[in-house]
């Protein structure tokens, strides 16, 4: 394992963001789990982060960006108000939003559906990472499926459990987070929160006037 551990260093991080855009798998932090990480528009590599974490090819994955201000090239809303004032409230941060998809998201991402779950991430060395490669990043937790539900995925377990499956392993912490992310989606009649993290439903209700969201 140890030559696929890199530094966090400006040489690790030119080494994972090469890796990537070659179409490799790796595991970097985000800002809750430490996380597969690759190439959206590459096909073979979302395909294989499903058999790293033995999990049914057949589920959307979450776009991750750098600006904030970004999210309108990948999705579109008749919520715009609500969307700026969550971007402003808590991007970069441990929110992830559900918005309906325009033509530039790639549709393996998202499963063919209709809908991205958009992210932007505070982790410094995920941010460092995600310049380097220019582009936005798909990333799903780097644990086997069902076997870390309920807690976070640190450096230990992402290495025992799928540490020689992958390319390189990029280490970081969670930002002072206890939870996975919490997931909102504004495309259904009445905003709902589709999984509860440290950003809780009150912190949305405060953030965005007009609107309550519904678990």
């Amino acid at each position: 394992m140890d030559e696929r551990l890199l530094d966090p260093t400006p040489e690790g991080i030119a080494t994972a963001a090469d890796c990537v855009l070659d179409g490799g798998v790796i595991v970097a932090p985000s800002d809750t789990n430490l996380a597969l990480t690759l190439d959206p528009w590459d096909e073979a590599a979302i395909e294989r982060a499903f058999r790293i974490k033995n999990r049914e090819p057949t589920d959307p994955l979450t776009l991750f960006i750098r600006d904030p201000d970004d999210w309108e090239r990948w999705a579109t809303t008749d919520r715009r108000e609500a969307v700026e004032s969550l971007v402003d409230a808590f991007w970069p941060g441990p929110l992830n939003i559900i918005l309906p998809k325009t033509d530039a998201v790639p549709d393996r991402v998202v499963a063919s559906g209709e809908t991205v779950a958009l992210g932007c991430l505070s982790n410094p060395t995920w941010r460092e990472l995600s310049q380097a490669v220019d582009q936005p990043l798909c990333m799903t937790s780097a644990n086997l499926t069902g076997q870390a539900d309920d807690q976070l995925v640190d450096l230990d377990l992402a290495v025992d459990q799928v540490g020689d499956r992958v390319d390189y392993v990029l280490p970081g912490k969670a930002q002072g987070t206890t939870k996975s992310s919490t997931i909102v989606d504004l495309t259904t009649p009445a905003p709902t929160i589709v999984r509860h993290g440290d950003i809780t439903a009150a912190d949305l209700d405060d953030a965005v006037d007009d609107l309550t969201f519904e678990s």
